[in-house]
């Protein structure tokens, strides 16, 4: 199918407005005169609270069932028991860290004599820090820069680690070959939890037309935007003018992820985890289903149930949990 491309969608004024409802006129007008990288680094330093499908549990335990066959087991630990139990002294970066989350989560395992996190936030770096501080994991190192100028050792590193972060890499075939490879030891491995995905988020017809059916059978109460009583009736592919304008980094070259990956890595196992369905439809929505009631639950299990169709049927994911060793 040939990808459609939309530069200006009725979605981008809708969100607009909620965007000037919530942060102010100030906080837009100020991206206006700021290179990419720079609009790229106001985004992550400035995330404010949302509402999107990440932070509906039920989600999470999708995800970690997607990923490792069980709703309560993340992939940290999946990773560890299955392929790394006898080891020790491993090396494993992270990149795109965030507020360090993923890396906690390795560091409880005494397996790794080093944990390194890179982000170009540098508030969200400083929070992993403190975190980490807190309970005194001196085994986890973050540092504020630009992975794809950051001077690091050749051939260090056990494990490098993409967790939603690749995607907001451009030219991914010559990234990997020239960037991320050369920093792993001979077969080491790469993890991915990423969207691979149409690039930037242009979202394909048939799925904005499954969304949109899926949406308009849910039940208005579910349906209020995020810090607003107004009801979301329908959802747009995003614009590019956009998409650049707010972060010029995102799903710049998706689409590449997976055929790159496959040219220069084995693939351990990967496994799809879906998004097509869920990451539109849940968008500015999602608050309304952090309840535990019957009616809440019976409706995310039917909208699990709607997106796993949507994978059978088509044959796509939007997104992937892979496992690669360099060859």
């Amino acid at each position: 199918m040939i990808p459609e491309k939309t530069y200006l969608s009725t979605g981008d004024f809708i969100d607009l407005y909620y965007k000037v409802k919530l942060k102010g006129y100030h906080a837009l007008l100020s991206k206006l005169h700021l290179t990419n990288l720079a609009r790229t680094v106001s985004k992550w330093n400035h995330i404010s609270p949302d509402s999107d499908f990440w932070i509906i549990p039920a989600v999470r335990n999708r995800w970690n069932e997607k990923c490792t066959g069980d709703p309560n087991m993340e992939y940290e630990d999946y990773v560890v028991s299955k392929y790394f139990g006898n080891a020790h002294d491993l090396r494993i970066l992270s990149v795109g860290c965030g507020t360090g989350s993923r890396e906690r989560k390795f560091a409880k395992y005494e397996i790794f004599s080093s944990i390194e996190g890179i982000d170009l936030a540098a508030s969200q770096v400083e929070e992993a820090r403190e975190t980490a501080a807190s309970q005194n994991l001196d085994n986890i190192h973050y540092f504020t820069g630009d992975f794809s100028s950051y001077p690091f050792e050749s051939e260090a590193y056990d494990l490098i680690l993409f967790n939603s972060s690749l995607h907001h890499f451009d030219r991914i075939n010559e990234f990997l070959k020239l960037k991320v490879m050369p920093l792993l030891k001979k077969e080491g491995y790469l993890i991915i939890y990423e969207y691979v995905g149409p690039k930037r988020l242009q979202w394909i017809r048939p799925q904005l037309n499954r969304v949109n059916q899926l949406l308009n059978k849910i039940p208005a109460k579910y349906r209020t935007r995020f810090n607003s009583q107004a009801i979301k009736h329908r959802i747009y592919r995003p614009g590019l003018l956009r998409m650049l304008m707010v972060d010029p980094s995102e799903a710049i070259d998706s689409e590449s992820i997976l055929p790159s990956i496959h040219k220069h890595f084995r693939v351990i196992e990967e496994k799809k985890v879906g998004w097509d369905i869920l990451h539109p439809l849940l968008k500015d929505i999602s608050h309304n289903f952090l309840g535990t009631d019957k009616e809440t639950q019976t409706i995310l299990a039917e909208l699990f149930e709607q997106e796993d169709n949507y994978m059978a049927e088509s044959g796509r994911s939007d997104a992937v949990f892979g496992i690669y060793q360099k060859r």
